[in-house]
């Protein structure tokens, strides 16, 4: 009726949105947690031997990898809370997924293409050649490529927005682990220079 009165409308869309809020932030979490799950699980023949384990060497920055770790936990821990405290925003929720799921397949090609040499730290494993098919074949670090993408996509995928004050941290750090894993590498191999010729760092065609 015209001049009625409004409110239970008004009650009833808001109560409709909430539930499409709750949704929404049901769906991308299962999202988020399906992403995690694969970029966090090692997956390795049962017929393959376990690898040596990686061991510090002499002058190996310890601190650089452990600030590597821990920015990168607290993006992918700290994005589902802070979506959690305040609903997220849902602008950027499908691009932020696709770089998340696009970071999480780059990183599982790159770890797959370097079998027994993947390592956390910055010098080369012992006794391991050096990796130059798979992604490697066009880039010299593809799987700080993919943590990046990963960086970047991960807080948007679920709505987050104060989170992403971390991503200069993240790229600041991965841009440092190229510059001293290419030196590692140069001093470890000597067929890196012509490798290194050849392709990219970390950005196809640019750098």
């Amino acid at each position: 009726m015209p001049g009625g009165d409004r409110r239970p409308r008004a009650r009833l869309e808001a109560r409709g949105a909430r539930r499409g809020g709750a949704r929404g932030v049901v769906i991308w979490g299962a999202v988020y947690a399906g992403l995690v799950a694969a970029l966090m699980v090692r997956v390795r023949s049962p017929d393959a031997p376990p690898p040596e384990p990686a061991r510090v060497t002499p002058g190996e920055p310890v601190w650089l990898v452990t600030v590597h770790h821990l920015v990168f936990y607290a993006l992918l821990a700290g994005a589902p809370l802070e979506s959690a405290v305040t609903g997220g925003v849902d602008s950027g929720r499908a691009a932020g997924a696709c770089l998340f799921a696009l970071g999480v397949l780059g990183y599982r090609l790159a770890g797959r293409a370097l079998g027994d040499a993947l390592s956390a730290f910055i010098e080369p494993r012992a006794g391991v050649p050096l990796v130059t098919g798979g992604p490697y074949r066009c880039l010299r670090h593809p799987m700080y490529l993919a943590q990046a993408a990963i960086a970047v996509g991960a807080p948007l995928t679920v709505g987050c927005r104060s989170v992403l004050v971390l991503v200069p941290l993240a790229l600041l750090v991965l841009a440092l682990r190229v510059k001293l894993e290419d030196d590692a590498l140069a001093r470890t191999f000597p067929e890196y220079s012509r490798y290194a010729s050849r392709t990219k760092r970390i950005v196809p065609f640019v750098f």
